[in-house]
């Protein structure tokens, strides 16, 4: 079963409930949406804290999370005891999301409380009011529109940046403590950044407009500043992740005499944490438990919810690169070219990677610099000898089998079709035996990447890569007439991309003869 046809089940699910069950007429309970679980719909986002990544364009995925909270509503008040409103409450929120144009993404968030069940509501009623259990059962809850737009990418910059902004559509019912009854707003900023080579962090700050005020015992319930911090990690396997985050709302509403200051209920605050794991492409179950930190609207005693979805998956990779596309690509902790690109020290301590070169000691230098010169003859070098003439490394390029067959990879600066420096020999030897056999009048450059990424993307990769070869042999003396080049991107992978050894040796150029003439 595909992704559309499941977002299509959940979806007239949460349609059919909007018809209540078990409703009761409750006309003094205040237009108040008591649920504060609301999960994040991106496929970079963590829990309910949204991250800065975006989804690539027209990217999309559904799914949904179904939450049980205990004891949602904790209101404490000064002139009266705090006393059980809702003993219980469980919701589902269909999701799903698609990206624009590599650079935003759309989600639309259909929430519904399945079941709740209230053991005395008088502390949500005005002043005076008689004691009732009425609540209506189930019901929909105000719909969720969300639109985020990255401004810095963590392939750019060390630190992810994105703006999300949100409304909130009126349709839930009021009667079942689901609606805010009135479009509602909100925004807020998302930055990420990487520790540890593996660990994203997140960080949430915004506003939060609700139609209206309710004044509940000492509490004002209306406009809120949100705030969450969330944390995101490969765990054992390359299938799962782990997920943490504290989370909460501060209200900002106007209050008139006798009440002053922040009430308690008016600072809900809720840690969770959870196991995220790919079921399969494309897919992600996500498990986990949260508690309450304080009293408040919707701050339960503790949660526990489960979720499926399309949200991307890093693995038990420790070197993740969260700048790739789809958080899957495992960097190469030996790769000199990620202390510039990302600014910040990849390279792990493995006994495996090549020393890199001694920084310039400027103490030294300077000391050089300050000391007197000292006027001598210095003495004419001799002439430099004549540059011996290219010779070929037969065991690194030889014809076999209608192909020019290397056996060291040809490499480029990470992300680019700039040749690396280390390529240049392997190179010189193909450009050498294409001049010291002009029997071979068509060779085919090709070029391939592995699945990482936008499989439009890597085409566009694989042929620049694939050109860029074709020019450096070119200046190394083969004739342009003898060449021509092309990038087939990730379809024709030789090994398997599932793990980090078959993506390198997709990753990959080829020199295949198409037109041999007599020796």
């Amino acid at each position: 079963m595909n992704k559309r046809w499941v977002g299509w089940m959940l979806l007239v699910g949460a349609m059919g409930a909007a018809v209540p069950v078990g409703a009761q007429e409750v006309g003094e309970l205040p237009e108040l949406q008591v649920q504060r679980f609301r999960p994040a719909p991106g496929v970079g986002d963590y829990l309910s804290v949204f991250g800065s990544a975006v989804a690539p364009h027209l990217q999309w995925q559904v799914g949904g999370f179904f939450n049980y909270a205990d004891d949602p509503v904790q209101i404490a008040a000064i002139d009266a005891p705090e006393k059980r409103t809702l003993a219980y409450q469980t919701q589902l929120d269909v999701m799903g999301s698609v990206g624009l144009w590599d650079r935003a993404e759309v989600g639309l968030v259909l929430p519904w409380t399945v079941l709740q069940r209230s053991e005395e509501l008088q502390p949500l009623l005005p002043p005076g009011a008689s004691s009732t259990d009425s609540l209506t059962r189930s019901a929909l809850n105000d719909w969720r529109l969300t639109a985020k737009y990255q401004v810095l990418g963590l392939d750019s910059s060390k630190v992810g940046l994105a703006i999300i902004g949100g409304l909130s559509i009126p349709v839930g019912n009021e009667e079942a403590l689901a609606g805010d009854g009135g479009v509602g707003a909100e925004a807020l900023v998302a930055a990420d950044y990487v520790v540890f080579d593996g660990i994203r962090l997140g960080a949430n700050l915004g506003f939060r407009y609700r139609p209206g005020q309710r004044i509940i015992r000492q509490n004002v319930i209306g406009n809120e500043i949100l705030w969450g911090l969330a944390a995101h990690a490969p765990f054992l396997t390359e299938r799962l992740d782990i997920l943490a985050e504290i989370s909460g709302a501060v209200g900002v509403a106007s209050k008139e005499e006798p009440l002053r200051g922040i009430a308690p209920g008016e600072v809900p605050a809720e840690i969770m944490g959870a196991l995220r794991y790919r079921v399969a492409e494309g897919w992600t179950a996500t498990g986990g438990l949260g508690a309450g930190l304080s009293d408040g609207i919707g701050s339960p005693d503790w949660r526990v919810f489960f979720g499926i979805g399309g949200q991307w998956v890093t693995g038990g990779w420790w070197q993740v690169d969260y700048a790739s596309p789809s958080f899957r690509a495992e960097i190469d902790p030996c790769d000199p070219h990620y202390l510039d690109q990302r600014g910040r020290r990849l390279r792990l301590e493995r006994e495996d990677c090549p020393d890199l070169e001694p920084e310039p000691d400027l103490e030294e230098q300077t000391a050089l610099l300050d000391a007197p010169v000292e006027e001598r003859r210095r003495p004419v070098p001799p002439p430099a000898p004549a540059p011996e003439p290219p010779r070929i490394n037969p065991e690194r390029a030889m014809v076999r089998q209608g192909a020019i067959i290397i056996t060291e990879q040809v490499n480029f600066e990470t992300g680019s079709a700039n040749i690396a420096q280390e390529s240049f020999g392997i190179l010189n030897d193909v450009a050498d035996l294409m001049v010291r056999i002009p029997a071979i009048e068509l060779v085919r450059v090709e070029g391939h990447t592995d699945s990482v990424g936008r499989a439009d993307r890597n085409l566009a990769l694989s042929q620049d890569r694939a050109d860029s070869v074709k020019a450096y042999l070119v200046e190394r003396g083969v004739a342009a007439e003898r060449l021509e080049s092309v990038g087939y991107g990730q379809s024709r992978p030789v090994a398997d991309n599932g793990t980090a050894e078959g993506r390198a040796l997709n990753r990959r150029v080829e020199f295949n003869i198409l037109e041999m003439g007599d020796e």
